[in-house]
């Protein structure tokens, strides 16, 4: 294979996303949906309140009758009715009348305000009140939250907690959602044993296909975790094409120079359209994307923590957008951080560093991992983010840098002791 110039990793992203479409939409209950991307808008069904409600224990009186009640002059007025919660109201409030209400129940004919129990208290057959608020006061109008036949939640919309607690209230029992993809995922090397086995002299446990599972299932794919392939061509094309079912198929290691690399030449038989083999980044060099009968297949590099970075790179947002997640989603946030320990870029590819970020005192900072090999499995520990350094930068202590964020931070300092009061 020629060596073509190496992409930058925005040039190859480009690339993987031109390739990818969003997947069609299926109907999930609401619980299912918890996560996925809604594929279409929903509409209230009713207003939300669907009348005007009380939003205190109280009473509901007319304004005109209190507008001058104070502790020193209260004014006495009559009760009629006491209306709990889901109780429709019975009676009108007319002058010199109240009713006794609970918080959410109905605000009755003829009341125009609620007067908080607080400001209350009982006087020879009804009740006292001592102080008002203005006219329509602790009232929910109908309609103040939604109103009927109105979109809600907008089709692109993440379905989180909240999202699902305004589902339920407009009775959406299943809703419409982008598929998730499936991805099949296998790794290759005579070198690889299973999790549940004893490795031989020489062999290591296969750690990429558990950690790209949990990677694809993070960030909304439906893993597909196929066996582990020795370097043996015939075996490598029987999983290939089993992996070529799913939406996207993964494969790591096996697609360096090697003389028992044989995942390049196994697609290449298949028909594949291989469209970029390196990219420039480190770790993650070698990459080899392609179609194989319009499947995009990634194939990435065998070293764990490269197999890993590779895929929060390029096929992370290809499943994001495949689930139907806005643009802005499909992506590492990212971030700018002070720099704790010294770190540099002596090559001539961009570097990843595995590192720890924090926020403190307003300021965010970030500490690299002390060890940066990618076959350091274990700097993946407690790694929320990536240093990115650019070929020849250097970072002394204290210099901004720019970093991808790919898990929760610390908090410290002011912002931590606010957020304990919460």
């Amino acid at each position: 294979m020629p060596r073509d110039p190496m992409l930058t990793p925005e040039e190859a992203r480009a690339i993987v996303l031109n390739h990818v479409q969003v997947l069609g939409p299926e109907r999930v209950s609401l619980l299912e949906a918890t996560g996925r991307v809604l594929a279409q808008d929903v509409l209230a069904r009713r207003d939300n309140p669907p009348g005007d409600n009380s939003a205190m224990d109280g009473y509901a009186v007319r304004h005109a009758d209190v507008a001058a009640a104070r502790d020193d002059a209260p004014v006495a007025l009559e009760v009629i009715e006491d209306i709990p919660a889901g109780k429709v109201p019975q009676k009108a409030v007319g002058p010199g009348q109240a009713s006794r209400i609970m918080t959410g129940a109905a605000v009755p004919a003829g009341a125009d305000t609620i007067a908080p129990v607080e400001d209350t208290r009982p006087a020879e057959q009804g009740v006292a009140i001592l102080a008002i608020e203005e006219c329509g006061a602790h009232i929910r109008r109908r309609g103040e939250d939604m109103r009927g036949g109105e979109p809600i939640i907008k089709a692109g919309t993440e379905c989180g907690p909240g999202e699902l607690a305004v589902l339920a209230a407009v009775q959406q029992s299943f809703v419409s959602v982008y598929r998730r993809p499936r991805v099949a995922i296998l790794s290759t090397g005579d070198e690889l044993v299973e999790i549940e086995e004893t490795p031989a002299e020489g062999q290591i446990v296969n750690s990429n296909t558990c950690a790209l599972a949990a990677f694809c299932r993070a960030h909304g794919a439906e893993p597909v975790m196929l066996p582990t392939v020795p370097d043996d061509e015939a075996a490598i094309r029987t999983t290939i094409e089993a992996a070529l079912r799913a939406d996207f198929a993964v494969s790591s290691g096996g697609v360096s120079v090697g003389e028992y690399d044989f995942v390049k030449q196994v697609l290449d038989d298949l028909g594949a359209e291989t469209i970029f083999w390196r990219v420039a980044m480190k770790p993650g060099k070698p990459l080899v994307f392609c179609t194989v009968g319009g499947v995009p297949y990634f194939g990435l590099p065998g070293n764990p923590v490269s197999s890993m970075m590779s895929f929060l790179q390029f096929v992370r947002p290809a499943i994001r957008k495949a689930a139907g997640y806005p643009q802005a989603a499909w992506f590492l946030p990212e971030a700018h951080a002070r720099v704790e320990s010294p770190c540099d870029n002596d090559g001539d590819r961009r570097q990843y560093l595995r590192a720890t970020l924090r926020y403190q005192d307003g300021q965010f900072w970030v500490r690299p991992a002390r060890r940066q090999g990618s076959h350091i499995i274990s700097s993946m520990l407690n790694a929320n983010s990536f240093v990115v350094l650019e070929p020849r930068q250097c970072a002394e202590i204290g210099d901004p840098v720019l970093v991808q964020v790919v898990g929760e931070f610390a908090l410290s300092g002011e912002i931590a002791a606010k957020n304990s009061d919460l």
